[in-house]
């Protein structure tokens, strides 16, 4: 497939960066590895993990959901550390597990816990819709965070009755620490390191009409990369050039909608929600008749 040829696509995740840019090559276009986003574990972490944990075990827990995939490894290592990671897998089955996208099911699978729902819409919101639709009033439910948190989701349970127990085990971070490493390698992913430096080359790339296309695959990667842009003066720029010359790809809802929050208007957004159906999508965009935004020359 060459339906990206001559196209240079930046690349702002770290976890799955390499991977992505094996199907950018595969579809003929050249990765531009940028990542904006690391994590490190929450040094803070065990009294809350514990309670949470507890919680499950206590039976005291009539849905838990998963956020994230590194989050499950980082709860169930706590467990294990504490010899009680067998018992913890055990409760989780005899309640209702909800895991908000792949990830966290392939996680949860991977220590013998099946996954009992997906939600259909994996935003925060999507997922408060979806456990609204049972009737919540006087039910336990725990929440086990990605690296950002959002209160939403909680203010909408307990507005619907339920009780709510959260923990977050890791951060996002603008670098990878060694402890976010550690969580990264026991996935399995080869991982690329943030760096604000090339960060800040990207934003520079993209206003000399050097970057044709860039994608981010979460809501993090969106933030940390304006982040940075404001710490350098370069936001409004940035703005301007990725709404006028560069197709902006997003590869879900909550990461369209926090591209939003930051004034930009997000071009492809695939169907399905996964890298591989991302690319194929901006693929099709690029080969539109007279796609909106078109390759520019470098200046």
């Amino acid at each position: 497939m060459t339906s990206l040829a001559g196209l240079t696509i930046a690349i702002t995740g770290s976890r799955r960066a390499s991977e992505l840019a094996h199907v950018v090559t595969s579809f003929g276009g050249r990765p531009y590895l940028a990542p904006t986003v690391g994590i490190e574990a929450r040094q803070d972490i065990s009294k809350e993990a514990e309670f949470f944990i507890n919680k499950i075990l206590e039976k005291r827990v009539d849905f838990v959901v998963f956020m994230t995939g590194p989050g499950v490894y980082s709860l169930m290592s706590t467990a294990k550390n504490i010899g009680i990671e067998k018992k913890l897998a055990e409760a989780l089955q005899q309640t209702t597990v909800i895991a908000r996208s792949l990830k966290p099911k392939i996680a949860l699978a991977n220590h013998g816990i099946k996954t009992d729902i997906i939600p259909e819409e994996n935003t925060a919101e999507g997922i408060a819709k979806m456990l609204r639709s049972f009737s919540i009033a006087g039910r336990n439910i725990a929440v086990l965070w990605h690296g950002s948190y959002s209160p939403l989701l909680k203010d909408d349970l307990e507005a619907g009755g339920a009780q709510v127990f959260e923990c977050s085990t890791y951060r996002y971070s603008l670098e990878l620490k060694e402890s976010g490493a550690r969580i990264l390698k026991m996935m399995g992913f080869k991982y690329i390191p943030p760096n604000e430096a090339k960060v800040v080359k990207l934003i520079e790339d993209i206003s000399k009409g050097r970057i044709d296309a860039i994608t981010f695959t979460s809501p993090p990667s969106v933030r940390d990369l304006f982040n940075i842009a404001e710490s350098y003066s370069l936001r409004e720029p940035l703005q301007h050039y990725l709404n006028k010359e560069v197709i902006v790809v997003a590869v879900g809802p909550s990461t369209m909608k926090t591209l939003n929050e930051n004034n930009i208007h997000v071009d492809v957004m695939p169907e399905v929600y996964k890298m591989g159906p991302m690319i194929k999508s901006l693929s099709d965009y690029v080969c539109q008749a007279d796609p909106p935004k078109k390759k520019r020359k470098p200046v």
